[in-house]
């Protein structure tokens, strides 16, 4: 299984997917501000004195609300990912336990060979 199949690890994505939904949700000005700088800071100069325009602080809005969401979705289908895979873990040992018994039974087989 790859690195992304971890569930511990899609529920730290999830979580800072969902975490920074919600600093998008409660702050959309600062964090249109904060991207422009990260964005275009490496090649302009002064980026601290662009001011966002009102759509562009209400798209960061609304995509914050998305984020939230599918952060918070992503984290509780890992969650039972994570649920599940340890079940079928357990279930797999048991198994694995059951048919060991067996394995270990070398007593004599009778085979009825007049049929």
């Amino acid at each position: 299984m790859g690195m992304l199949g971890s569930p511990k690890l899609r529920k730290a994505i999830a979580a800072a997917t969902a975490a920074q939904g919600l600093l998008s949700l409660l702050f959309p000005k600062r964090m249109a501000k904060l991207g422009s700088r990260l964005l275009l800071g490496m090649s302009y100069e002064n980026t601290r004195e662009l001011e966002p325009r009102d759509w562009y602080v209400d798209s960061t809005r609304a995509s914050g609300l998305g984020m939230l969401v599918g952060g918070l979705f992503g984290y509780i289908l890992a969650d039972r990912a994570g649920d599940s895979a340890a079940a079928a873990a357990v279930e797999e040992a048991e198994e694995e336990e059951a048919d060991g018994d067996d394995e270990d039974d070398d007593g004599p087989v009778m085979v009825d060979i007049d049929e």
